[in-house]
């Protein structure tokens, strides 16, 4: 079998804090084709130091200050040359032989585009929240979750390409445009059940502190592509549909849903996404 290169991206600004757990689980994956490249938007918190310790391992690096999150991800990707993709933000974490199971699956299933997996939150010190279920699929994404379980996700370059990469417009929900966009170009999906990857929840996350502008980019995104119809009672109803649907399929996203309510990390808030302006 012929392993497939798989790009990992990492953009990076002042994570001192998680940075080095993050470096090291990509490079402790042991994976035979791994493709490394961190981006820092010059930091100044010591994150530079890290990174230098792991040069040698890095494909590419650099620090400085550049235009943000989407900005550093597109240039990762521009300048990268794995057959899968993924990134990795500087706080969170692969799982043990995360790379080793998409590779192999990528390698033997050549009609996949995208492979997910679940996804553990956790808290600042390594300790489980909860474990959280992505559905890649329209209906869910548009009607009733904008979560994509982008960590634990991994897809081929040839469908980025095609859906013509990560918009640096985007500050929060790039992943939410971009896999919106992937699945628009036809991307065929495989949901596997081994947890890929951990999400860090803490103070300065941008998930705690930009929930407005997510909700605003998920309907630009939404709005942008005429994803939705019908009147806000219609939308009300395929929202609940979609919800009893997903908790159907997988009954591990039920209990999900049950462990993030009672850690106080309920679902994302429902908003009526299509009436925003495109």
């Amino acid at each position: 079998m012929k392993w497939p290169r798989i790009t990992v991206v990492t953009p990076s600004y002042n994570q001192a804090q998680f940075l080095e757990r993050t470096l090291a689980s990509v490079h402790g994956q042991g994976y035979p084709d791994l493709e490394h490249l961190v981006l820092d938007g010059g930091s100044t918190d010591g994150s530079v130091e890290i990174i230098r310790r792991y040069a040698d391992r890095l494909a590419w690096w650099r620090s400085e200050r550049d235009a943000g999150q989407s900005a550093a991800l597109r240039e990762g990707f521009d300048r990268s040359t794995g057959e899968v993709l993924c990134w990795l933000n500087s706080d969170d974490t692969l799982a043990p032989r995360a790379l080793e199971r998409v590779g192999r699956i990528f390698s033997e299933r050549p009609e996949v585009d995208l492979i997910y997996g679940g996804l553990r939150t956790i808290d600042a010190h390594d300790r489980r929240l909860f474990t959280q279920w992505a559905a890649l699929d329209l209906g869910p994404l548009v009607y009733e979750s904008a979560f994509t379980s982008q960590p634990s996700s991994f897809w081929r370059r040839a469908i980025y390409q095609k859906a013509g990469g990560v918009d640096p417009a985007y500050r929060f929900a790039m992943d939410y445009d971009l896999f919106i966009r992937m699945l628009l170009a036809g991307a065929r999906a495989l949901k596997i059940r081994p947890v890929l990857a951990n999400y860090r929840i803490h103070p300065a996350t941008k998930s705690s502190n930009l929930q407005q502008v997510c909700a605003g980019e998920v309907a630009r995104t939404i709005a942008r592509h005429g994803l939705a119809s019908g009147s806000s009672r219609a939308r009300v109803l395929r929202k609940y549909a979609y919800r009893l649907l997903r908790f159907a399929r997988d009954p591990l996203n039920l209990i999900a849903a049950v462990e993030s309510r009672l850690r106080g990390h309920g679902p994302e808030p429902v908003q009526d996404y299509p009436s925003a302006p495109p």
